[in-house]
């Protein structure tokens, strides 16, 4: 029965695929990506002068806006006069200064009233690990550190879910091989690994081909579909919108074009794969432009995943957030009640975008890889 097949295809499930699928690139520092909290504290000042006074302000809107950046949560230290520590990476006080260690307790003592303040409302940060190892490496007598963003929870929280659900259900499937499934929850899920498995990776790839890779492609699917939906949760301080940042897209895009060459060279060899990438039978003096094309395709492929489900979860939050500012620039009440109903209308449209987004970014993937093993289809 199809169901009993299911159950095997969730009693394979890796965990350390799952496990390596994200950690491969949960500490990408978006603070690189996305460096662009200059001049923040003069907006957060600009914006705290009187929050009742807003209408026609056209900047209320970047600073909306604003809240799609990472943000730097805790840093770790390694090495150095104090060895490993966790701490909150404050960067400059009032006088434009690095904080400094107290000469009589040997510690970095922060107080509030001395803090930068971006138009989040909170301590202005390092904008990225560069830049705290840069100020900190003499500060704390050498070694080195690097500071965890909003971004990278997310990820783990994902990473996490994954393998809290899947694990115990692909127990459970060992336990009641055979047996029907029950339980609507069990049911939703089955359905969901089904046309991941029969709709998506068989359809493009063929069962034989395709079977190994299909926890693969299940996990990738979860992955982006959990990071997805986190991004329409209020989650405070630890929460974002991972998948808009091009970190973070960019290193699933990067997973998936490493698979594509590793699946080609075990499949047809290390030579022969390369070779796949130009059609056989063309003239020699075609060549010189097949093969430029060839290398450029090869890369728009990832670029086309990173740039996809990085712009398409991007739009659908700064509507939203466009939306709210409205509010706040005409500052009308009957502005705002159907203002307020069109961002809930783009808010459920968002969770529909979720699972079509981890749709899209899995399929073009199969499709890429399934080019790559089966190069004559």
């Amino acid at each position: 029965m199809v169901s009993g097949v299911v159950r095997k295809v969730l009693a394979t499930l890796p965990p350390l695929a799952m496990a390596s699928f994200f950690l491969l690139f949960s500490l990408a520092d978006p603070g690189l990506a996305q460096e662009s909290h200059e001049g923040a504290e003069a907006a957060h000042e600009e914006g705290h002068e009187d929050h009742g006074s807003r209408a026609g302000d056209s900047s209320l809107f970047m600073e909306l806006f604003g809240h799609l950046e990472p943000h730097a949560i805790f840093g770790v230290w390694m090495g150095g006069d104090e060895g490993f520590h966790v701490f909150t990476p404050h960067d400059l006080d009032n006088s434009d200064e690095p904080f400094e260690l107290n000469p009589e307790t040997g510690k970095l003592e922060v107080d509030p009233n001395d803090l930068q303040w971006d138009s989040h409302g909170n301590p202005l940060l390092h904008k990225s690990s560069q830049s705290l190892n840069e100020e900190w490496d003499e500060m704390k007598g050498g070694g080195m550190g690097f500071l965890i963003y909003n971004i990278n929870t997310v990820m783990w929280i994902a990473g996490l879910l994954l393998m809290l659900i899947f694990i115990p259900v692909a127990s459970k499937a060992r336990r009641r091989s055979g047996e029907p499934p029950r339980g609507a929850a069990y049911g939703l899920l089955e359905s969901l690994v089904q046309f991941v498995r029969d709709d998506m990776v068989y359809a493009v790839m063929g069962e034989g081909a395709g079977r190994r890779f299909v926890p693969l492609f299940l996990t990738q699917f979860f992955f982006v579909l959990f990071m997805n939906m986190m991004a329409l949760v209020p989650m405070g301080h630890v929460g974002g919108t991972a998948t808009g940042n091009l970190a973070v897209t960019g290193g699933l895009a990067l997973t998936t074009l490493i698979w594509i060459h590793l699946s080609g060279i075990r499949e047809h060899g290390f030579v022969s794969h390369w070779k796949n990438f130009v059609p056989q039978g063309l003239p020699w003096f075609v060549l010189p432009i097949i093969v430029p094309v060839e290398i450029l395709g090869m890369l728009v492929k990832p670029a086309a995943l990173t740039i996809r489900l990085f712009a398409n979860l991007t739009a659908g939050h700064l509507i939203v957030l466009g939306l709210f500012g409205l509010v706040f620039f005409f500052d009308s009440i009957p502005i705002a009640l159907p203002i307020m109903g069109m961002s809930i209308a783009i808010y459920c449209l968002e969770l529909f975008v979720c699972f079509v987004q981890a749709y899209i970014f899995t399929y073009l993937s199969i499709v890429f890889l399934g080019a790559s093993v089966h190069p004559d289809h």
